[in-house]
């Protein structure tokens, strides 16, 4: 057995020659074909009988480049010194018509130095149109070269190949170098099949060294992917002459499996028998590996049901999923060729031709939604698109191709929140929402207004960070039960640091998770029910005063008209009682009136210069009872700014009048100041009368001895009381020293400057 370096057997050239997949052509002096092998109608497409005689020159493509195709017109035309020509590219015409181009090299050698290497003057004739031979027949017919040729012994060998260049100085030296140099696997066995020939490419591609080959069988490759039936079929198809042409899965010496593509042709001797097989395998591994990957992204393209396509630089489609064949309602193969035109509205097919232009122009990635209707199908869409370029192989931009998301069911769902967003924050209650943890997931713009967090995100901030500590107790303890699957409602009353104190019918709703068994969190529902509840109690008050002062002061006139009628008393001092009844009910009814006016309105404060209201109600106080004193001390217009409604100054005139008024000496004095602190704005009005009774103390400070209020004059410190409420202040009374009341309401700094008037 020989080594490495050993040549390959007798007859393996020609053999390898007839299978060679290059062309390999003969001319003799005169530059005509004496011969070619059966690959030149496999890539050319010639018969190589029609070849001979045939001028080589006259296959050179005319759509080659004028210059190009007559230089190599000529060169191969003075043949005399073409094998020292070395390599050079032709472009050769194919028998449909375009152009193939090859790298060939002419190797001279007589006529008699055939590609067997055993010294006849013969070539395997593959295009003497015997059919046994073309069918691969051990006794393939010959064909005289010196018969062929011209009175020349010299020829001319070409391999036309992609960038090969032969080396050796005959065609039995270049076939052999061929071999050498190939860059397929090669091997020869023995009919029994021991391997006595490999080429370097099979170590390469093997692991196998040439020592550790010889002598093996191809046992040695063998990974035990490949069933027994695959092995019956080949050494079946080589006993009986033919040539095997399959993939196989064989494995390196390392143990890493590989793909190939493997020919065995069976090589003859003199005799026509059988002598040895030659192997060609073709590592196709990654090819496999690719085309594996390939049919892995058709088939996840192709199961999408979003549509997948690409367009050229016209816009034509190139590559279409199935996807949107469905869309369309056109077959898929109809589609091709055209473009978006075709299957969709064209104001949308504008949209999208103006959209690809701009990726073809930037060659950057596009995304956009559009909303195509699809007339044939009668569906409507609305889709993300994501468009990007692409690149041929040499790099050249080719067109776009996209890849449309089906989002309408998601726009849908889109709306929807957004109609809900909208109620909820349209809504004029106080909406937020908390999870399992209290940690906010939510707040409507009322919730986060009247809790002062401003428009910035919620979501860092805890209940606690919220509900203001002597309540968070009982808001936490209520949550807790909503966390439980309980449906909570209750009433429950909060001070808010300007709108003072506030009523809510307060109602928390269990959050439901779409993914977890277990509560999502809270929903919380806050109804600010304050105006209401206070317009249902003053409406109680007013009714109960004005039936009892309606009643009593009635009664009085109805007896002093009784009086004047029987002639018992003067007309004159009963009328003045009378008038005097009668104001006292106006008085009354007008206070229920500006009452009733305040809690209609909405609790709204703005700012108001404190200062100059006390100014201006003091000086039409002094004018109204000029028997009184009414002292004012104010800072300057501006400097006092408070948040408090426009009925500041009507509870102001409330306060002076009622010292002024309800005064038991002559002249009175009241006095009135405004002092301003860092954050409040405080007015004093002090007097030096009587002093106020507890209830109308209680009615002042908190409303709470209202219950008990049956007279009129009452009235008016309850006016002030609602006048403080809505300006989120709160009024206290103490005694004056050394006799008398004083009255402060404290109000909150405003943030605004007071407007010029």
């Amino acid at each position: 057995m020989s080594s490495g370096s050993s040549r390959p057997p007798a007859g393996f050239f020609a053999s390898f020659v007839e299978g060679c997949s290059d062309p390999v052509v003969s001319v003799d002096g005169t530059g005509a074909i004496v011969y070619a092998n059966a690959a030149t109608e496999a890539v050319l497409g010639y018969d190589p009988s029609d070849l001979r005689g045939r001028e080589l020159s006259s296959l050179v493509a005319s759509e080659a480049a004028d210059e190009r195709a007559r230089s190599v017109r000529e060169r191969l035309a003075r043949v005399e010194g073409l094998g020292d020509c070395g390599s050079f590219s032709v472009p050769v015409r194919h028998a449909d018509g375009h152009t193939v181009t090859f790298s060939v090299r002419f190797h001279e050698h007589a006529a008699g130095d055939e590609p067997g290497g055993d010294g006849s003057d013969t070539v395997p004739d593959a295009a003497a149109g015997d059919s046994d031979a073309a069918a691969g027949d051990s006794d393939a017919a010959t064909v005289d070269i010196d018969a062929e040729t011209d009175d020349s012994d010299t020829v001319y060998t070409g391999i036309f190949r992609d960038g090969v260049e032969e080396v050796g100085g005959t065609v039995t030296e270049t076939f052999r170098n061929l071999v050498e140099h190939a860059g397929h696997a090669i091997y020869v066995t023995d009919t029994d099949g021991t391997i006595e020939y490999v080429n370097p490419a099979f170590t390469d591609h093997t692991g196998y060294e040439p020592e550790e080959a010889l002598g093996e069988t191809p046992a040695i490759l063998k990974s035990g992917e490949m069933p027994d039936e695959y092995y019956d079929g080949l050494w079946s198809t080589l006993l009986d002459g033919g040539v095997w042409e399959e993939e196989i899965i064989d494995r390196r010496r390392d143990g890493e499996p590989y793909h190939a593509h493997q020919t065995i042709a069976p090589v003859t001797d003199d005799d026509g028998e059988v002598s040895r097989f030659v192997a060609i395998q073709t590592d196709i591994t990654e090819r496999k590996a690719a085309m594996g990957q390939l049919k892995q992204y058709r088939d996840i393209v192709e199961r999408l049901d979003d549509p997948v396509l690409l367009q050229n630089r016209d816009g034509e489609f190139e590559l279409l999923n199935e996807a949107v064949s469905e869309f369309a309602g056109i077959d898929r193969e109809a589609l091709y060729g055209t473009d978006e035109f075709a299957f969709m509205d064209p104001e949308t097919a504008a949209e999208i031709d103006g959209r690809r232009r701009k990726v073809l122009e930037n060659e950057e990635m596009s995304e956009y939604e559009i909303s195509p209707t699809f007339p044939e199908s009668e569906r409507e869409a609305t889709f993300s698109t994501q468009r990007y370029p692409y690149y041929d192989a040499d790099g050249e931009l080719a067109g776009t191709f996209a890849i449309c998301r089906n989002v309408t069911d998601r726009k849908v769902r889109e709306r929807e929140l957004e109609r809900y967003e909208r109620a909820i924050n349209g809504a004029t209650d106080l909406i937020a929402a908390v999870d399992r943890d209290g940690r906010l997931l939510f707040a409507n713009p009322q919730y986060r207004e009247y809790h002062g967090l401003g428009d910035g995100d919620v979501t860092d901030l805890t209940l606690a960070d919220v509900v203001p500590e002597e309540g968070y107790d009982d808001v936490e303890r209520q949550v807790e039960r909503a966390l439980r699957g309980e449906w909570v409602e209750y009433r429950t009353t909060r001070t808010h640091p300007t709108r003072g104190k506030r009523t809510f019918d307060v109602r928390y709703y269990p959050l439901d998770s779409p993914d977890e068994e277990a509560l999502a969190g809270v929903v919380g529902v806050l109804r600010d029910v304050t105006d209401s509840e206070n317009r249902a109690r003053q409406l109680r008050v007013v009714d109960r005063v004005l039936q009892h002062n309606l009643r009593n002061a009635l009664t009085v006139v109805r007896g002093r008209a009784e009086q004047i009628a029987a002639g018992e008393t003067e007309p004159g001092a009963a009328a003045e009682y009378i008038v005097a009844r009668a104001d006292d009910l106006l008085e009354t009814s007008e206070k229920a009136h500006h009452i009733t006016e305040i809690l209609s309105d909405a609790a709204e404060t703005e700012p108001v210069d404190v200062g100059r209201v006390v100014r201006q109600v003091a000086a039409a106080a002094a004018d109204e009872f000029p028997s009184a004193t009414v002292d004012v001390s104010v800072p300057d217009d501006g400097v006092a700014t408070a948040s408090a409604t426009t009925w500041l100054s009507r509870a102001v005139d409330e306060l002076i009048r009622n010292a002024v008024v309800h005064h038991d000496r002559d002249r009175p004095t009241v006095g009135v100041s405004v002092e301003v602190r860092p954050d409040a704005v405080e007015v004093r009005v002090e007097d030096d009368g009587p002093g106020l009774t507890e209830m109308n103390r209680d009615v002042l400070v908190d409303g709470t001895a209202v219950d008990a209020l049956y007279h009129g004059s009452g009235l008016g410190l309850w006016l002030v009381y609602w006048v403080v409420q809505q300006s989120g202040g709160s009024a206290a009374v103490a005694d004056a020293e050394p006799r008398g009341t004083a009255v402060t309401v404290t109000l909150s700094r405003a943030r605004d400057r007071v407007p010029d008037n």
